[in-house]
């Protein structure tokens, strides 16, 4: 160690030997380019990390058009399995809330008949068999109608299938936010990915440049071998890092796919830009704007009062109900006896009739129903409540996430613009010789930290964005 802090104090005092080490610095560019990596993409300029605002996509993406979020959301939304239940189970309850109405409007029944029938019979006569032979032929026509006049619980029925329906439309349209909250999340997660990729790629391509001057250097003895054994060290851990970020990227990838509904062997590339106009909106007024659109929330409440509805229908099989019916039917008969004329006729026949029914006791079944009834209100209750308070707490956790995100975005600013100057004031002191290689290597260690906190805040900020938006629910999609 005191042979190299010796070296550098005799390289910063003597500047005439820098004249010496000029020439062999300019004939190891040329080293520098031959020992690149071909695996590696190198970032040409790092002023996307160092400026703040929008990050410009630099990662080799697979061949085929981009999938911004909009075709990845609607892709998704088009091909989910939860989505596609919920929309089916939304199609059933709107058939039970249609055949509800059964109980309410009347019911028309019409038949047609036809019936022809020959008889062969003989007698006897004076002694003598005589044939006889007789035809009949009946066409007849009917219309039958019958209708609840009075049936309290027949509209409780259907109000409470209506509801059902209701509570299945929140469903579904929380299912759909779920599904646009997941493909948003993996979206941005992956763009984090491409981002923090680059990042790994720029910190490699800084590290074997450290490499390749410190082996320059070292060769007209300049430097230490110490320097070039960090400097060889410092490559080979950017190196390990830039291809497990790469291989992160690809994994994300294929969670991206599967989320959106797309065979592995799909190509999918998308714009992996990040903006950071990331806004925080007011806490009050998101859980009050929560608590009177959230989708779920308002499935909850549909079902207390689906419940409420069956209640009242359960106490209301024990009013009177009055039922009619009216039918009339039509009739045509022919009858023919061989060897006279035809007889024919018509017949109309009307029927009405009106029923009062009073249920007095039929073994406990209402009274059973009733507290059957009563139970699921007191549990539909207790659920609304219940999930009231989770929507509040959820929306709460979701602002104070998305406003941590945005504040580290600007620490994150702050932190990588520090970190660049001093990387800067680092590498000229060590150019120079009044600065120590393992200074050198700790600036470049900061930069790279910083701008990875500062890729990982932005995106961070659109997760948690989009988690406040599917907390809030007031968008549907």
């Amino acid at each position: 160690m005191m042979q190299v802090r010796g070296t550098f104090r005799a390289r910063g005092a003597s500047k005439l030997k820098w004249l010496a080490v000029l020439p062999a610095l300019l004939a190891a560019v040329p080293a520098l380019a031959q020992r690149q990596d071909p695996g590696v993409h190198t970032i040409a300029d790092s002023a996307a990390f160092a400026i703040p605002g929008a990050m410009p996509a630099e990662t080799p993406a697979p061949a085929g058009e981009r999938w911004s979020l909009a075709r990845a959301v609607a892709a998704a939304l088009e091909s989910n399995v939860d989505a596609k239940a919920a929309h089916a189970r939304t199609v059933q309850a709107g058939g039970s809330a249609l055949s509800a109405w059964s109980g309410i409007l009347p019911s028309l029944d019409g038949n047609l008949s036809y019936n022809r029938t020959k008889q062969s019979s003989t007698f006897i006569e004076s002694g003598a068999l005589i044939p006889f032979v007789d035809h009949r032929e009946v066409r007849s026509a009917g219309l039958r109608a019958q209708t609840n006049v009075l049936d309290v619980s027949a509209w409780s029925e259907k109000r409470r299938q209506d509801l059902l329906r209701r509570t299945a439309q929140e469903s579904e349209a929380e299912a759909r936010n779920g599904v646009v909250y997941d493909v948003k999340q993996q979206y941005f997660t992956l763009v984090k990915a491409e981002r923090l990729a680059e990042v790994s790629r720029e910190s490699e391509r800084l590290a074997r440049d450290e490499e390749s001057r410190a082996e320059a250097l070292f060769e007209v003895g300049t430097v230490a071998r110490g320097d070039v054994l960090k400097a060889r060290a410092r490559r080979a851990t950017t190196q390990l890092d830039r291809i497990r970020s790469v291989n992160q990227v690809e994994i994300q990838r294929s969670k991206l796919k599967q989320v959106i509904g797309l065979k592995p062997g799909t190509p999918l590339s998308i714009e992996s830009t990040l903006e950071e106009n990331v806004v925080v909106p007011d806490s009050g007024q998101a859980v009050a704007t929560a608590l009177r659109s959230r989708p779920d929330l308002s499935r909850v409440v549909a079902a207390e009062q689906a419940a409420r509805a069956g209640l009242f229908g359960a106490r209301a099989k024990r009013l009177p109900a009055i039922t009619g019916s009216a039918s009339v039917d039509k009739a045509r008969n022919k009858e023919h006896l061989e060897g006279e004329d035809e007889v024919s006729f018509h017949s109309t026949e009307w029927f009405g009739q009106a029923r009062l029914t009073l249920p007095v006791f039929n073994g406990f079944a209402l009274e059973g129903n009733m507290k059957s009834a009563k139970g699921s209100v007191l549990e539909a209750e207790a659920e609304r409540r219940q999930r009231e308070l989770d929507v509040a707490v959820e929306v709460q956790q979701a602002w104070l996430s998305l406003r941590e995100a945005v504040e580290r975005i600007d620490v994150a600013k702050e932190g990588m613009a520090s970190a660049q100057e001093d990387y800067n004031f680092s590498k000229s002191r060590y150019d120079l010789g009044a600065g120590t290689f393992l200074d050198l290597l700790n600036a470049e260690v900061s930069l790279a930290q910083t701008k990875q906190s500062y890729v990982e805040a932005v995106a961070d900020a659109h997760v948690a964005e989009a988690a406040l938006e599917r907390a809030v629910g007031a968008r549907r999609y």
